[in-house]
């Protein structure tokens, strides 16, 4: 007896039965060959850089007085402030420019008793540290004018051993994060239409992405061991991008 005399002779339910089956049957089979598709995928990492110019200088300037007379030592602290802003404004600055930093008044004595001041050298008791600090866009003169500091020595202010120099922010980060964004994807689209060429493969859509942090560093670095980027008017701006594509 054929097949087909052998469903008629069958109740309707079993024919139903069997016709869900077989549904079934191809529902499983080809959502499992979709599901091993879909497991094909590859991880590729974009990179982007983007050489830049800091557009914010920061200067501070510290200097200290010490001595055994407070007032006196007051007023060469006050001396040196004005000298300071001498200098900085026949360099090129404006006064909305410049600020004074908060003065700190140390007594190298204090809680002594006076018996432990005995033999002390009175001279060197107090000690006042400030300075002046600088804000500007300009940052090529800030450069400049930082590498005259020993005319600023030569008139009596004592720079502090902590001076460091200018540091040099850069602030446009937001103007340039979209088109850096965009040069990493096309670098890591690139990377994963060359592994599936190889792999006899076509790059399919993206599964997952990873923006990536954006960091700083200076252009220019002095050495392997560290990172001057606060002092490097050049900066490069770097970001990483990980993204995950289908292969079919």
């Amino acid at each position: 007896m054929k097949l087909s005399e052998k469903i008629k002779n069958l109740p309707l339910v079993w024919v139903i039965i069997m016709a869900f089956g077989v549904a079934l049957g191809g529902f499983f089979i080809g959502n499992g060959f979709y599901k091993s598709l879909a497991k094909r995928t590859v991880t590729v990492k974009g990179l982007a850089e983007m050489d830049v110019v800091a557009d914010t200088a920061i200067w501070n300037i510290k200097f200290n007085r010490v001595g055994g007379d407070l007032v006196k030592v007051q007023a060469a602290i006050d001396n040196d402030i004005e000298k300071t802003h001498n200098f900085l404004l026949d360099n090129g600055f404006h006064e909305d420019e410049l600020q004074n930093l908060r003065i700190t008044v140390r007594d190298k004595y204090a809680g002594y008793s006076d018996a432990q001041r005995q033999g002390q050298d009175s001279n060197d008791r107090y000690v006042i540290e400030t300075g002046v600090m600088v804000r500007s866009n300009e940052v090529n003169l800030v450069d400049g004018v930082s590498r005259k500091m020993g005319d600023l020595v030569r008139q009596g202010v004592t720079v502090t051993e902590d001076y460091a120099g200018p540091i040099y922010v850069f602030n446009g980060l937001n103007d340039i994060k979209i088109k850096m964004i965009e040069m990493a994807t096309k670098n890591a689209t690139a990377a994963g239409e060359q592994f599936a060429k190889d792999a006899n493969a076509k790059l399919g859509k993206i599964q997952s992405a990873n923006q990536g942090v954006f960091s700083i560093s200076a252009r220019d670095q002095s050495d392997a061991w560290s990172d001057n980027e606060r002092q490097s008017i050049n900066k490069r701006v770097r970001v990483v991008t990980t993204i995950t594509f289908y292969l079919r």
